[in-house]
Parts: structure tokens; C-alpha cells; sequence
């Protein structure tokens, strides 16, 4: 269950009010400006500043760590491999002894590969948790409104949408698939990583099928309603057109911060180096 666990509804709050369109110009400025710095004491700091407004927007501290959990074989993965093959390597964790065949007395291990794998693993994990803070406290009708109001066309909007809601879907469907398997005495858990990859290949067949049934229901779905995609609708709920004066302050400071640490790396490399 820890696909399906991780993609939660928050329960309202204060970001949750927060207009869509607010929270995507913010995703966007914290996906670009972990690029801008290499220093590991900024991406740790931006890190957790992300990590605080998921746990003040009411995410439960065990779908907090199943997101990382997903993603924590990779990320132990890209440390190990910039620590022995980084080209910032400079100083050794440890040398291999001198009597060591064929690699004796060579350096293992740098530690800058070290701080520059820490930095990758935090560049990975500031947009993903972002992104599911902000589609954890948004209705997928309001994501549909602030992207047609930032002039995004209504069809294009409509199929960010509903993809967007395809994705529980489709993890449910495996999870069934999962569960029906393992009242049929085949446990994927218990699998070894070889036997659990091929055995995930042939779930392949009934995960596609399900999913275009899905699909298909909600094409016949939307021809019985008449639905044309056009953007001449009304809305059951149709929020707020403008932005209020707090988030067009939010908005403000934070292309202010995101111009301002542009700046500070070109002119006088603030963030640039590791640490």
C-alpha cells in the first residue's frame, strides 16, 4: 500500500487556501533554483524549508517518509557512485591498502563526491516533495481553473487534470493486481530483485487493461454529457478570479529571492561551491 498511501488528500488549511496558481509559480521557482546552487547548506536548507510546509500543511510524518522511501535505493545509489567516480574528488575517505591487487594504494571514496551526491539527492527530493504538497492540497477543479486563468488553453488544462487524477487509479489497479496475486499464494515482496522484475513485467498486461476500461468508461462518460472541451463553461465552484494581497506578496518575494540568488551566484558565486 505504499503507492497508494502517499497520494493522500491533506485536510484544508491555510496552504490549502492558497490560490493554485500561487503554489505552481512557487513549484517552478524552487524546481529552478536548486540548479543555481551547488552548496549543500543551501539544498539542505531548501530541503527542509520544504519538508516544514508539508508537515504545517498537515502531512502525517509516515506518508512523509514512504515518499522517501520510494526514492531512497536511488539516492543511496548516486551518493555511492559520485563518491568513487566524482571528478570533484579531491580528498579520500579511505585508500585501498598498497598490497591490494591491481588497485593498491589507490583513493576511495572522495569526499567531495560525497557532499556533490548529498547535493544530487537534494535536488531530487526539494521538487518531489514540492509537487506533492502542492497536488496534496489542491482539488483537481482548481487546478483546472488556475491553469486556464494563467491563459493555459481548456483542453490542455483538462488533460493536465485529468491524468493527474488517472494517478491514484492507476496505482490502485496495481494494487489490486498485487493483492489478487497474493491471495493466489505469489507474494512480490517476498521476491528477489530478478524474479519481483519479471514478475512486475507481466502485471503489465492487466495494469494497461484496466486502465484503458478506465478510460474508456469516462470517454462514454463525457459523450453522454454532451462535453466538448469548450472553454465557454460555468463552474459548481468557481473560486476566485484575483489574487488576493498576501499572495501576490508571496509571488513578489519569492521572484525577488529567486532573482536575488541568481545574482549573488553569477556576480559573486554565492552557492557554488560544495561547501
Amino acid at each position: 500500500m505504499i503507492a497508494t498511501e502517499t497520494l493522500v488528500q491533506l485536510p484544508a488549511g491555510r496552504f490549502a487556501g492558497i490560490d493554485f496558481r500561487v503554489k505552481l509559480v512557487l513549484l517552478l521557482l524552487a524546481s529552478t533554483l536548486i540548479f543555481v546552487w551547488n552548496n549543500l547548506i543551501a539544498q539542505g536548507l531548501l530541503l527542509a524549508f520544504v519538508v516544514g510546509l508539508m508537515l504545517a500543511a498537515g502531512t502525517p510524518l509516515a506518508t512523509l517518509w514512504r515518499l522517501v522511501r520510494i526514492t531512497l535505493p536511488a539516492l543511496v545509489l548516486i551518493v555511492v557512485i559520485q563518491g568513487l567516480w566524482s571528478p570533484f574528488g579531491v580528498h579520500p575517505v579511505f585508500t585501498l591498502p598498497p598490497n591490494f591487487p591491481l588497485l593498491g594504494g589507490a583513493h576511495v571514496f572522495t569526499v567531495e563526491g560525497l557532499l556533490f551526491g548529498l547535493v544530487v539527492s537534494c535536488r531530487i527530493l526539494v521538487p518531489l516533495l514540492a509537487f506533492q504538497l502542492v497536488f496534496m492540497t489542491t482539488e483537481a477543479n482548481d487546478i483546472v481553473l488556475g491553469l486556464t486563468r494563467l491563459r493555459v488553453p481548456y483542453r490542455v488544462a483538462l488533460l493536465f487534470s485529468t491524468t493527474f487524477r488517472f494517478v491514484p487509479l492507476l496505482l490502485e489497479e496495481f494494487q489490486a493486481i498485487k493483492d489478487a496475486q497474493r491471495l493466489r499464494g505469489i507474494d512480490l515482496d517476498s521476491f528477489g530483485m530478478v524474479r519481483k522484475l519479471v514478475a512486475m513485467g507481466r502485471m503489465l498486461v492487466p495494469l494497461i487493461t484496466g486502465c484503458l476500461s478506465k478510460a474508456q468508461s469516462m470517454e462514454i462518460a463525457l459523450q453522454a454529457r454532451a462535453f466538448t472541451g469548450s472553454p465557454d463553461r460555468t463552474q459548481l465552484h468557481p473560486g476566485r478570479e484575483k489574487l488576493t494581497l498576501a499572495e501576490r506578496l508571496m509571488i513578489g518575494l519569492g521572484l525577488l529571492f529567486w532573482f536575488g540568488a541568481i545574482i549573488a551566484r553569477i556576480a559573486f558565486g554565492i552557492g557554488g561551491s560544495v561547501l
